[in-house]
């Protein structure tokens, strides 16, 4: 479950690459609100491991 979780915030992280480079190609009126989701896109793809996976507790 841990490395399938991994994996996805993975993609999820390369998928807002493709926003921030389409934010300069589409029109002006839909950059900025494509930008800012690139960037809550990025955030939640590290929001994944550091808050769903948490800290593995070894004894």
């Amino acid at each position: 479950m841990n490395i399938f979780l991994f994996i996805l915030s993975f993609f999820i992280f390369l998928a807002s690459f493709p926003m921030f480079t389409y934010a300069f190609i589409v029109p002006e009126v839909f950059a900025a609100p494509l930008f800012f989701a690139g960037i809550l896109t990025a955030c939640l793809a590290f929001v994944i491991p550091i808050v769903v996976l948490g800290r593995s507790e070894q004894r």
